[in-house]
């Protein structure tokens, strides 16, 4: 396990407990991503050894939404009403940050929902034995995402605890909380049916949720304490299990609203295309404005295709919470998701063509002024988009592509 700004290795030598400690020991920052050779990743983010967030990538994964109902905070309507919102609003506000502004949940419930998805999903990625990590130092969460910070030492004991728990269990529910149950439909003759009425609730869900995960959710209660009565409900032969993998774990709505893929990459080669064919430094930065516009028209087709809306003013709220209100003395103009370009090219003909009369050296310094800050705008467009990409693989190429676009702009 070499130490660089990128590290790797194979789960088999180190598994994520021992690797939650190194982290821990070397207060590292950045991203730990693991992949299990059966299928499934993951990732870890930790920030001075601290862990600030994790998620597994798979269709039965836990969510926020699982989290927040098996606590007790939120209700499936609610969830579901939030999640409906998103479809309206797709770049906004995340789902708990939703919750929180109906007041359906308070900010300590979301901070500890938080920190429970992570704690859990920490516990169910320490049970991959066969598989490979990468660690790669500096890189964060996405901007928009709430990372309370977590204990590795707490993360640990909880994965150890998980580990004997499953190792218990894993006879009747092979799968975990994914496990697939079914009503067995014989039997013994001589069971006596006499049972705990929690176990009675249990059955009277498994024909319509199925999985362990779904089972709890709908009872509102932690999934391990299912995961136990629902094992104990196999071993005495009332239910049984297979192989066969349930519904998406993401309602369908949430599956929309993330991006599984955004085509950057040809509306860079696009931008770079046409900058090339600009002649004046207006030119250049109304240029830089439209390629704001573009990538905001690009997302939108990308969300209409899955028959998900991009409010209206989603790119004015994206440089407003950025502090971008425009350049120099003038203010954008926008509307539907758009800077008026003539508007813009009007005030940078009067400003620069004015300014020439000072001097060559003047005009360019207040051409890099301008076209910094255009930059940042669209820095700004780009990252808001990047933080909805589903892969973290595709969210970091993305960025130093982006990165290298800038550079050539700056050239």
């Amino acid at each position: 396990m070499a130490q660089a700004n990128a590290f790797q290795g194979r789960l088999e030598d180190f598994g994520l407990v021992e690797l939650l400690q190194a982290m821990n020991l070397d207060g590292q920052s950045g991203a730990l991503h693991l992949r299990a050779d059966a299928g499934g990743s993951g990732i870890v983010y930790f920030d001075n050894g601290a862990i600030v967030g994790a998620q597994e990538y798979d269709r039965e994964a836990l969510t926020l939404g699982h989290v927040l109902q098996q606590l007790q905070f939120a209700s499936q309507q609610q969830v579901d009403y939030v999640f409906r919102m998103q479809t309206q609003d797709a770049l906004g506000k995340r789902i708990g940050a939703r919750l929180v502004e109906q007041n359906f949940i308070s900010e300590q419930q979301l901070e500890r929902a938080l920190r429970t998805q992570a704690l859990w999903t920490i516990r169910e990625l320490a049970l991959w034995r066969h598989g490979d990590y990468t660690f790669r130092k500096g890189e964060r969460m996405p901007d928009d995402v709430v990372a309370p910070r977590t204990e590795t030492s707490a993360a640990a004991m909880e994965a150890l605890r998980y580990q004997h728990e499953r190792d218990m269990l894993e006879f009747v529910l092979p799968d975990g909380m994914r496990t697939f149950l079914m009503m067995t439909p014989q039997p013994d003759v001589d069971y006596p049916m006499q049972f705990h009425p929690m176990a009675w609730r249990i059955i009277s869900r498994v024909n319509s949720q199925h999985t362990v995960r779904r089972i709890a959710t709908s009872l509102r209660m932690p999934e391990l304490e299912v995961a136990r009565m629902a094992g104990k409900l196999v071993q005495d032969g009332l239910l049984s299990f297979n192989r066969t993998p349930g519904a998406p774990g993401q309602p369908e709505v949430a599956t929309r609203i993330n991006l599984q893929r955004f085509d950057l990459f040809s509306l860079i080669i696009t931008m770079n295309q046409s900058w090339l064919k600009c002649k004046t430094e207006t030119d250049r930065l109304v240029a830089l404005a439209r390629f704001i516009n573009e990538t905001m028209e690009a997302l939108a087709d990308n969300y209409r295709a899955s028959d998900v809306a991009l409010a209206h003013d989603t790119l004015a709220i994206i440089l407003d919470n950025a502090g971008i209100l425009g350049i120099g003395e003038h203010r954008f103009a926008i509307s539907n998701n758009r800077i008026d370009l003539d508007d813009l090219a009007a005030y940078c003909r009067s400003v620069l063509d004015t300014n020439s009369r000072s001097g060559e050296t003047a005009h360019s310094q207040l051409f890099i002024q301008f076209r910094e800050e255009l930059l940042r705008a669209l820095a700004s467009a780009f990252r808001a988009i990047n933080t909805r990409i589903t892969s973290p693989e595709e969210r970091v190429q993305n960025q130093d592509v982006w990165e290298s676009l800038f550079e050539d702009f700056r050239s």
